[in-house]
């Protein structure tokens, strides 16, 4: 016969003396266990008339405990029938109809999240357990006991999704406000999440088993080990979760790249295990979120918040392209409509940097420089400039030009500021006498050995007039 039931004993796990809490527990558990069982043999007063109704009417007893039994069982499924239909149908369309007109988001929030929903399943579960404790009195009590087990088992995982409702509910409330953009809450909502249902769970264990609650605590405290292995990615995304909201390293809608893991794209979500990132391809990747604090990864959030975006474009010049500036091309650089405008502060610009040799070189980059200052869709308070290496390759003398765009959201803004920069130099450094660099492609050596075809040709012709 079980001895404990362990809704009687909640009361005393608040108490400080662990002792004196298994003692009195067993004792209180004990008596009222054998009260309920001396109480089980005596039937409501109604069946009881029912019964006896019965009995006088020429049945026998198990036929009056058999037909006592199919009514109770049929009065409460109907009172069961009759709350679920009230709460269905009166309860849960007023509620409805004040979420969707109300403007407190907390009431929206719980509805769409099922917390009244599922709250509200509790009142036919109590008008069960009420019929039970009071109406199955006097039937076999193994099976009264079997069936108040069972309800409050599924009491227990009621309450439990309800407090997930409730949970879900906080954090949808906390995805509308601004700080929802700086941190998550998701990781501690699942934390949260699973420690109630391990709770949950002991609780319902106990409640099969007809066990204290403590006494499988204690037990699984020798299988700490096995859990730590079986819960390790969980426990590492615990703590690595920590990290990355207390060091802010991470957020939903930061764009990051981490090359290990093939991810280059936008922080899609957070959550205790993973951190889901949509590509630029539309892709999808989940990284472990214990890679985030292991491993390392690019964040461009700094580069979005600080008004600019970095881009570097690197030309190859052949040097022997470079020379004197003369007279003719100072004329040009003030005559032609497009460089006019920039003539008087390029060629400043240009002296100040070479003041004893002016060169085409200097003269090119100067006007590339003051350029960029003049467009549109760059950041003049960002470091902004055009040099050429000091050093000379087998590639010939590197030209560079180092800006920051504007724009820092839009991938197309972006690659169109780069591709006028490009465009920019190509076109306007043969104005300045200026060649780039260029290994010899199949075009250059057909066009090499019709020049050398020609050559041999015309030694042979003058070879042939000698003779």
């Amino acid at each position: 016969m079980p001895d404990w039931t362990p809704y009687s004993a909640v009361e005393h796990l608040l108490e400080p003396d662990s002792a004196h809490m298994s003692a009195v527990a067993h004792d209180s558990l004990a008596t009222h266990f054998h009260t309920a069982v001396e109480a089980s043999h005596t039937k409501f007063w109604v069946v009881e008339r029912f019964w006896q109704w019965l009995g006088q009417q020429g049945l026998s007893d198990a036929w009056c405990t058999a037909i006592s039994f199919a009514a109770v069982c049929a009065a409460l499924a109907l009172a069961v029938w009759v709350v679920d239909f009230l709460i269905a149908n009166v309860l849960m369309r007023f509620i409805r109809h004040r979420a969707h007109r109300s403007k407190n988001h907390i009431s929206e929030a719980l509805y769409n999240r099922k917390f009244f929903t599922r709250l509200f399943y509790l009142i036919p579960l109590g008008v069960i357990m009420i019929g039970l404790e009071t109406f199955f009195r006097g039937f076999t009590p193994e099976l009264n006991i079997a069936a108040r087990i069972t309800t409050q088992c599924v009491i227990l995982f009621t309450l439990l999704l309800t407090s997930f409702s409730l949970l879900d509910a906080l954090n949808d409330l906390y995805q509308r406000s601004v700080e929802a953009q700086r941190r998550s809450i998701k990781g501690y909502i699942q934390i949260a999440k699973i420690i109630l249902g391990f709770f949950t769970v002991i609780l319902i264990v106990a409640d099969l088993l007809q066990k204290n609650p403590t006494s499988l605590l204690v037990g699984l405290g020798a299988a700490a080990a096995v859990l730590s292995l079986v819960f390790r990615d969980t426990l590492l995304g615990f703590v690595a979760s920590i990290q990355l909201s207390a060091q802010d390293m991470v957020r939903p809608g930061d764009w990051i790249e981490m090359p290990s893991k093939h991810a280059d794209g936008i922080v899609q979500d957070i959550n205790l295990t993973s951190v889901k990132v949509q590509n630029w391809d539309n892709t999808v990747t989940m990284i472990p979120i214990y890679s985030m604090v292991s491993e390392a990864f690019i964040n461009w959030r700094g580069m979005e918040s600080s008004g600019g975006r970095r881009f570097i474009c690197r030309f190859p010049l052949d040097v022997t392209s470079v020379r004197e500036a003369n007279a003719a091309l100072m004329q040009w650089l003030e005559s032609d409509p497009e460089t006019a405008p920039l003539a008087h502060a390029t060629e400043e610009l240009a002296r100040s940097s070479s003041p004893q040799r002016l060169t085409n070189l200097a003269l090119f980059r100067a006007y590339m420089e003051v350029w960029l200052f003049h467009h549109p869709q760059l950041n003049p308070k960002m470091l902004t400039f055009a040099r050429y290496t000091h050093e000379m390759t087998d590639s010939g003398i590197g030209f560079e030009v180092y800006a920051f765009t504007k724009n820092t959201e839009s991938e197309y803004v972006y690659d169109a500021v780069k591709r006028a920069v490009v465009e920019q130099v190509v076109t306007h450094a043969p104005l300045f006498g200026l060649r780039f660099f260029q290994r010899p492609s199949g075009e250059d050596m057909r066009a090499l050995e019709g020049q050398q075809a020609e050559k041999a040709a015309s030694a042979a012709e003058l070879l042939q007039k000698k003779q």
